[in-house]
């Protein structure tokens, strides 16, 4: 890196760290009393359904289910992640035994 682009290259980390520091903020801030409004209360309930949903269609978008060796590990994660959830209501022990689940069939198909 040439020392005449270090002036360069410290205002755009500073531009990047303001606008990452205000989005992480905003939620917040704007929220500052809200706490018994009927929106949020929707989306402090709908939100992590919605989230599940997202990552499930993002863990399958580049499944090949012509392939055993592509779908079986991609599907059996899922399920031991929403079985456990469902019966413990513990996200980080479904997560774990879900990345797990797939990690383990994935090397069994291999």
């Amino acid at each position: 890196m040439n020392p005449e682009t270090y002036p360069y290259a410290l205002g755009a980390i500073a531009v990047i760290w303001a606008v990452t520091y205000a989005l992480r903020a905003f939620p917040f801030v704007a929220l500052r009393g809200k706490e018994e409004s009927p929106l949020v209360r929707l989306i402090a309930t709908s939100m992590p359904l919605g989230v599940m949903v997202i990552l499930v269609v993002f863990a399958l978008r580049d499944t090949n289910f012509c392939s055993l060796a592509s779908w079986v590990p991609a599907v059996g994660g899922i399920l031991v992640t929403a079985v456990i959830h469902f019966k413990w209501a513990n996200a980080m022990l479904s997560i774990v035994a879900g990345v797990a689940t797939y990690w383990a069939l994935g090397m069994l198909l291999a």
